[in-house]
């Protein structure tokens, strides 16, 4: 039984030096991959690389032989909560760049400043703290101010990862899409549960599934980071180039129908008034137009419009928008000289798989295939395989 308990206390070294390594590994890769003009990068760089600090004392410990460390008491519940705000601050910038200011970080960490006040100020009022391994020994004491003060801070810190959803826009255009919002918010929710599972249940076996899951998520941010989102902002003032008729038909591999509408009589029909928006205020590039922004901007509701997209020959809105932006794409790398991420950032998207995906879908060819070997020679293989 003692073998299997050292084997057990190895694995776990073991386990956390490697939980060290790749968040390590990781903050290194996303500062060497930085954007000029993005931070978002920066800050998940530097957040990690606290995690890193975070967890070296861990390591040392248990390589003293201190297998349990306290969990429960009032100063690791801050730490915690801190590192849960932190790791909120990077995607309310990925969301909406430019929001968080000074000001504004001082009011999101302002909770972790009142608790420690708060907790001091009850050590000089003699208030004493029994020490608790976990959530299920605690429980029961929990008409005490001290296990009750302690449980309340638990609840705390399942609330910060929410708030990415009342982040207001204060730029025309996000940074990432709604795939990537919703991923990071699961995972999350996953990296808190996992605490809260150490919290109720302090045994090693726990904590190796714990740091595991620490592993597997800092790997799924850095691949959401660096290779699912397209990030670039240096083309915000880019000259645009609106796709004609013609361009529409041979990007999108469909037949476009021809509008009924006449001057004097259709003129003002749905579809006609939601192409000249489409167009007037080039809104496909707009990453988050979807059915309900045009309901909004033409006085419908999704049922009508919906119903107008599909009888003027088009499958759905987000086909419809699809087709504007691959469009505009095509245009963009015939007229203008700039890269594929560019020319995808422009046109409203922030997904490599996305912006690929649907290029496929309207035209019928891979992108190599429809530039290398078609209609544009001046690009390379090689600038798609990067891109790739």
């Amino acid at each position: 039984m003692r073998k299997d308990n050292i084997m057990l206390e190895r694995f776990f070294t073991a386990t956390i030096y490697t939980a060290l390594v790749v968040m390590f590994l990781s903050s290194v890769m996303l500062f060497a991959f930085r954007k000029s003009g993005d931070r978002s990068r920066l800050i998940l760089c530097a957040i990690i690389f606290l995690s890193v600090f975070n967890y070296i004392p861990r390591l040392i410990g248990i390589m003293h032989g201190v297998t349990y460390a306290p969990v429960m008491t009032v100063p690791m519940l801050v730490l915690a909560l801190f590192m849960i705000l932190s790791y909120t601050v990077y995607p309310i910038e990925v969301v909406s760049p430019g929001w968080m200011n000074f000001k504004r970080l001082l009011m999101l960490y302002s909770p972790v400043a009142v608790i420690v006040v708060f907790y001091v100020l009850t050590l000089c009022f003699g208030v004493h703290y029994s020490e608790y391994t976990n959530i299920v020994d605690m429980i029961p004491h929990y008409n005490e101010f001290d296990a009750a003060f302690r449980l309340c801070l638990c609840l705390i810190l399942c609330l910060p990862i929410f708030l990415i959803f009342y982040i207001p826009y204060t730029r025309k255009y996000s940074n990432t899409d709604r795939t990537w919002i919703r991923v990071y918010v699961i995972s999350g929710i996953v990296d808190v549960a996992s605490y809260l599972m150490i919290l109720a249940y302090h045994v090693i076996p726990v904590s190796i599934i714990y740091f595991h899951m620490t592993i597997l998520l800092t790997m799924l941010r850095l691949y959401m980071e660096l290779r699912y989102r397209i990030v670039d902002k240096t083309v915000s003032n880019e000259l645009i180039v609106a796709p004609n008729r013609i361009e529409k038909i041979a990007a999108y591999g469909i037949l476009m129908q021809e509008e009924r509408a006449t001057e004097d009589a259709d003129d003002n029909s749905l579809f006609v008034r939601m192409e000249r928006y489409m167009v007037d205020n080039q809104a496909w590039r707009n990453p988050n137009m979807s059915l309900s922004t045009l309901t909004n901007e033409l006085g419908t509701n999704r049922t009508t419009l919906a119903k107008a997209v599909r009888e003027n020959g088009v499958e759905s809105i987000s086909v419809y928008i699809n087709n504007f932006r691959i469009s505009d794409f095509i245009s963009l790398m015939n007229n203008q000289n700039m890269s594929i991420k560019e020319a995808f950032y422009i046109c409203g998207y922030r997904s490599r798989t996305t912006a690929l995906r649907n290029f496929r879908l309207i035209t019928n060819k891979t992108p190599s295939e429809y530039f290398v070997k078609g209609n544009n020679e001046r690009i390379e293989k090689d600038n798609w395989k990067e891109f790739l």
